[in-house]
């Protein structure tokens, strides 16, 4: 070793010795004044090097100051001009990466991740070997998911990072793509910098015509074709390429590739499906029929959760149908089911399934369903007569007061007489025809259809608030009463000849002041 070299050498241990040092001015006149004039010369030596590339490395837990970093950073910046600097500082660099997936410091984090950006920006380092670019990529992909998750500025200055790299560097942007193509990089571990990537693409239409065939590929790997179920956030991650799919991708890419699953392993998919389904903005009328038979079918399934996410769908469906035949397709695939085209509906479950199923339809646009709203409460209403189980009863009550919620037109005579044989049954279903009878009083055009119930109401409340046991029943009728006084003045004077409200206020006068009662 000769004299020049052991000096550099004595300088950089020196500086190495010095660098924890908590004063700032000390840390800028390393960085700013020490190191940079060693640079050229301790890449001549390999040990050189390599004490140059630990001393940078050592400043990673400390220094937390904004000063000191950018000081570390302009030092890093000059040195990965030279190649021989660039390979050691890439090596230690990529193992810090991996070594801090395991203990997780958002800011080391945040430090590694800037480091990366300048280590493809400013050095010749994406032209190695594809093993190299690969290992840095999916550290890169582990610490934005890591990103991502933090603090608003922290996930800002992540996404700043990536897309001034895709930005100004065309050529790394495509091998991004490619290491997402081939599934080098692991989405379900860092769907963060999936959406990333995919929502750059998506806002430039250069970029989206090229490669949207490339995410839509993805997602019917990852997502629609996975062998046990995807993250939440993988499926997620897509949400930019569903907000711009188009009609004739989304029929020939996605829809085979859903019924398939749904056929195959629906247990897998349906949620993904469900979100897929709830953020595409199309017309969903010309898929609804492609989509029903295998929903119903898990709509009946045993699995409660299966059951749940069939239904999310299948409200989904008939919310974004515009086609006038949508709907009355949908309903009479689930009246041919509930009448047995597919065999006897025999357990609870299966019914109250089907149920369930039309009462999602329910979710249709208005206009649709003010249409079909009478044939649809009469069927409901012959379901009802036929089950003899109370919870088939209670879903098919819950079901009617859904599409008479949307529509009055499903609040038929036969409909009012069958609510006033209702209040007169055993607890439980007296309870579920109130809370029909409530959901019915919440439109204001239902009212008048049920004014004739008003006496039976009145003595409903009046019995429920006479009796502790019965006060759930009072408060429901009285709700309904409510509600018909506001609109009826021959209401209002059959309730202060029942002197409803002096029952209430001395049974129950946090709700009605006696004071009050005498007033008027």
């Amino acid at each position: 070793m000769g004299a020049q070299e052991e000096a550099v050498d004595e300088m950089l241990r020196a500086a190495a010795a010095e660098v924890s040092t908590s004063s700032v001015k000390r840390r800028l006149r390393i960085f700013h004044h020490t190191l940079p004039p060693l640079i050229a010369k301790a890449i001549e030596s390999p040990s050189d090097t390599v004490l140059l590339v630990d001393l940078i490395f050592q400043t990673l837990p400390i220094y937390d100051d904004r000063a000191s970093r950018k000081a570390v950073d302009d030092l890093v910046i000059q040195a990965l001009g030279e190649p021989t600097f660039m390979k050691p500082f890439a090596a230690v660099l990529v193992q810090s990466m991996e070594k801090n997936l395991k203990v997780t410091n958002p800011l080391t984090s945040l430090k590694l991740l800037r480091w990366s950006h300048y280590l493809l920006k400013w050095s010749q380092f994406a032209t190695l070997t594809k093993g190299a670019f690969t290992r840095l990529a999916n550290a890169q992909a582990v610490l934005c998911q890591v990103l991502m998750d933090g603090s608003f500025r922290r996930r800002r200055t992540c996404k700043q990072l990536f897309i001034h790299l895709f930005s100004e560097h065309s050529g790394i942007y495509k091998m991004y793509i490619e290491e997402l193509r081939d599934l080098r990089i692991s989405m379900r571990d860092s769907p963060a910098f999936l959406n990333l990537i995919l929502d750059f693409t998506i806002t430039s239409p250069s970029l989206s015509t090229q490669y949207q065939s490339v995410f839509l590929d993805l997602y019917v790997k990852i997502i629609l074709s996975s062998k046990d179920r995807p993250p939440k956030a993988a499926t997620e991650a897509f949400k930019p390429l569903f907000l711009n799919i188009g009609h004739e991708d989304f029929k020939n890419t996605i829809i085979p590739s859903c019924i398939k699953m749904l056929k195959r392993n629906p247990e897998i998919v349906l949620q993904s499906i469900g979100y897929l389904l709830k953020t595409v903005h199309l017309d969903l009328s010309k898929y609804s029929m492609e989509f029903m038979p295998v929903v119903l079918h898990q709509a009946r399934h045993s699995d409660e959760e299966r059951r749940i996410n069939a239904l999310s769908i299948i409200g989904t469906l008939s919310e974004k149908s515009s086609d006038p035949d949508a709907l009355p397709s949908m309903v009479n695939a689930i009246k041919a089911v509930l009448g047995g085209s597919e065999g006897k509906l025999s357990l609870l479950y299966q019914r109250i399934g089907m149920i369930n199923a039309l009462e999602q339809l329910s979710r249709s646009p208005p206009k649709q369903i003010g249409r079909l709203a009478p044939s649809v409460s009469t069927f409901l209403l012959t379901c009802y007569k036929d089950d003899g189980i109370e919870e088939v009863k209670l879903a098919i009550l819950s079901a009617i007061g859904s599409w008479a919620l949307v529509s009055a037109e499903a609040v038929q005579p036969d409909v009012v007489s069958f609510i006033a044989a209702g209040l007169k049954e055993k607890d439980t279903l007296r309870k579920g025809h109130l809370k029909f009878l409530r959901v019915i009083c919440k439109n204001s055009e239902s009212l008048t259809k049920v004014a004739s119930l008003l006496d039976h109401l009145i003595q409903l409340s009046k019995t429920g608030f006479s009796k502790a046991t019965q006060r759930l029943d009072g408060i429901y009728a009285l709700f309904a009463v409510s509600r018909l006084a506001a609109v009826d003045t021959k209401a209002d004077g059959a309730i202060l000849k029942e002197k409803l409200w002096t029952l209430i206020a001395q049974n129950e006068p946090s709700l009605i002041s006696l004071q009050l009662v005498i007033l008027f």
